[in-house]
């Protein structure tokens, strides 16, 4: 038996929008929300916040206003059910109700367009609205930074590169993309170079703060430098330090103190990305009840950025537990939802076989 536990890629930026990639593009509720000229558009936008698209879609079905908008938030909704087909049929259909000037909308709308393409894994689509976005914004180190991304996929290095120095110059300090530059490279097997991103920051800049000094050590390998730095700033009550610091002591091993950091984190404030490592660190410590309780009440934070992570990462606790049973369950609503997963699908198989 396979198992492969879902592990997230960690920026300051939330999360993982392309297969296997974290991604600074990343859709996620608060990008929906747009000025709500109704009622019944405010409800819209409620609902897809509680992640209860299928209301939303009924929702919007019954109005007739606001067409492209209408097919924006639609295809938002099919991104949100993982239905990633019927995303792309909106947003191809309301960039066509472009009456031949471009506006933000249209921008914004092509955004999304990419994203599903890359779910779908037609990559060359996505480089073509990539290279279109870039070509109308190219002051935009994130799209470029997408552009870069697309085309690590489509195997073609070189132009990656390119287009992730781009990135880099038009946003020098924001070490968020250096860091998310890195883990995209590194994805890719190119490790050694996406190292040079980062550690160009420590380098170049003297005025890096502890905490900064200390997660890109962590992304180095240096784990017990980034240690001394983050215990400087874990006193200040900010929860990315707190995920960092308990993720280094992870690194070298030292699980039970990491699950201690990772709770002390908790006592800030609920935290879907906490509660998913704190789950993972409880699966190498053989505590599966607790693990399975970290990775629940993580789902419950509604994090939809973290949703399907957490939900794979349940249904393996469950597994460790020996619950088949619950998981075959839920394994078989994950593959409905993310069709996409083929380590789900052999997953799914071998528990199809318990």
């Amino acid at each position: 038996m396979h198992k492969m536990i879902k592990r997230l890629l960690f920026t300051a930026a939330c999360a993982l929008v392309l297969t296997g990639c974290s991604s600074r593009n990343t859709i996620e509720d608060s990008d929906v929300q747009a000025t709500a000229s109704s009622e019944s558009e405010s409800e819209v936008y409620t609902l897809i916040e509680d992640m209860k698209y299928e209301d939303a879609l009924t929702l919007l079905d019954s109005e007739d206003s606001g067409t492209q908008e209408k097919l924006r938030v639609k295809g938002i909704c099919y991104m949100g059910l993982g239905q990633y087909e019927n995303a792309v049929s909106c947003f191809e259909e309301a960039l066509s109700e472009n009456t031949g000037f471009l506006y933000e909308i249209d921008y914004d709308i092509n955004k999304y367009l990419a994203v599903a393409y890359n779910k779908l894994g037609e990559y060359e689509k996505a480089e073509q609205v990539y290279a279109a976005m870039c070509a109308l914004k190219p002051n935009d180190s994130d799209s470029w930074y997408m552009h870069g991304v697309t085309y690590l996929e489509l195997g073609q290095y070189e132009d990656a590169v390119t287009c992730f120095d781009t990135a880099v110059d038009l946003s020098p300090t924001d070490y968020d993309l250096m860091i998310s530059i890195y883990q995209a490279l590194a994805q890719y097997g190119y490790r050694t170079l996406g190292e040079e991103y980062i550690s160009n920051i420590l380098d170049s800049s003297s005025s890096i703060s502890d905490y900064d000094r200390g997660r890109i050590l962590y992304y180095t390998g240096e784990y017990s430098q980034a240690i001394v730095y983050l215990e400087k700033v874990k006193s200040d009550g900010n929860q990315d330090v707190i995920l960092y610091l308990a993720m280094s002591y992870e690194a070298l091993g030292d699980y039970n103190y990491a699950a201690n950091v990772y709770t002390s984190g908790l006592d800030l404030g609920e935290s879907a990305v906490l509660y998913n490592q704190l789950g993972l660190c409880q699966l190498k410590l053989g505590r599966y009840e607790e693990a399975l309780e970290s990775f629940t009440a993580g789902i419950a934070c509604n994090d939809t950025s973290l949703r399907q992570n957490l939900r794979f990462n349940q249904i393996v606790a469950y597994e460790m537990l020996g619950d088949f049973d619950t998981a075959k369950t839920l394994m078989e609503q994950y593959v409905s939802d993310y069709p996409n997963d083929e380590e789900a699908q052999r997953e799914y198989l071998f528990l199809q076989s318990r």
